[in-house]
């Protein structure tokens, strides 16, 4: 019963990762889809980055938070609070 229940999970798996790629590769036929070009077109990206800077908040942020954690879980009396 267990390793069916671990085959089961494995092939469940196995079908939600591969159905995006499975559903992209093969496009329906007869549809008005599959006679549309799926080739991408370039798209003109001159200024469109106008967060200049905000990556290195989040990063400093992020630091403050990780290292206050480590912080807070490590301080403390050392003695179990159950008797």
């Amino acid at each position: 019963m267990v390793l069916f229940k671990s085959a089961v999970a494995a092939l469940a798996s196995v079908a939600l990762a591969a159905t995006p790629a499975l559903a992209q590769a093969a496009p329906a036929k007869g549809t008005v889809m599959a006679k549309v070009s799926t080739v991408r077109a370039g798209a003109d990206a001159k200024d469109g980055n106008h967060l200049n800077g905000s990556g290195t908040i989040v990063a400093v942020l992020a630091v403050i938070a990780i290292i206050g954690g480590i912080v807070a879980a490590t301080s403390g009396s050392s003695k179990p609070k159950s008797p």
